[in-house]
């Protein structure tokens, strides 16, 4: 098997009784669904939407587990893999997570508690409701004009690589990345990813490859991917780093980098 299959064999393997997996974050179990989304069996997927829609808190977020992820980020998150899975705007779900979104927005525009992670949250929180035919409100206004103008006033060589490559994909997925950010980040990317291969940060790694493969790079791509595949456990899973234990997370974050889906 290739890296890919062998992933997925091991997201398919490791779904907890009640449908989730690892910590059971909702933002973990999204993206393991996401990875499973054309190759799990529909009862596998069912369980996992089952246990992902209770998760959910009587206000419409989708409450966190762990300190990985903010109320934010796991709700906007939540949303936009149920749309993958074909939750309309009328679905319980979605209705009351766009409420609770909405409803969150902080006055300057963006989305979030966490200074330093105020493009990542705003940018998946206006993804989700870009998903959702929503991007006509205010709102969304308001949180991509925050947005924009916080990204080109930032240094990306100061930030981690999990603080810049979302914020670049989640407006590319929207189609309003322009050509200057996208410069910015092939820039960053490439400075990067010498760091990452040799500090041995698969969670990096992925990163930038998924936004790269999103982005229609092929040669630093291919690099990326072909290290990734050699940074696999026996069993297909990935950890954060390569001295950490195979984790869902990560391996789902893989999956999709490789698929080109994140």
């Amino acid at each position: 098997m290739d890296t890919l299959e062998k992933a997925i064999k091991f997201l398919m393997g490791s779904q907890r009784a009640d449908g989730s997996w690892g910590n059971g974050d909702p933002f973990v179990c999204a993206r393991v669904m996401l990875a499973l989304k054309d190759d799990a069996p529909e009862g596998m997927l069912l369980k996992g939407l089952k246990y992902l829609e209770g998760r959910q808190e009587t206000d419409g977020h989708f409450k966190p587990v762990g300190g990985m992820y903010s109320d934010a980020t796991s709700t906007a998150y939540a949303l936009i893999v149920l749309n993958k899975f074909d939750y309309g705007k009328a679905s319980l779900p979605v209705s009351r997570g766009i409420v609770w979104l909405v409803e969150s927005q902080n006055k300057d525009g963006s989305w979030g508690k966490n200074k330093e992670k105020k493009a990542y949250t705003t940018t998946f929180c206006l993804r989700a409701l870009h998903a959702f035919y929503l991007s006509g409100i205010n709102r969304f206004a308001r949180g991509l004009e925050f947005s924009l103008g916080y990204l080109r006033g930032l240094d990306f060589s100061r930030e981690p690589v999990s603080h810049v490559y979302a914020p670049i994909l989640n407006l590319y997925r929207m189609s309003y990345l322009d050509e200057g950010l996208r410069d910015k980040f092939f820039e960053f990317a490439l400075d990067a990813a010498e760091p990452a291969l040799e500090g041995g940060s698969v969670a990096d790694v992925a990163y930038l490859l998924g936004t790269l493969k999103a982005l229609g790079e092929a040669d630093v791509s291919a690099a990326l991917e072909e290290w990734l595949a050699a940074a696999q456990h026996d069993d297909g899973s990935f950890g954060k780093d390569l001295a950490s234990p195979g984790d869902p997370n990560w391996t789902a974050l893989v999956a999709l980098a490789i698929k080109g889906m994140l």
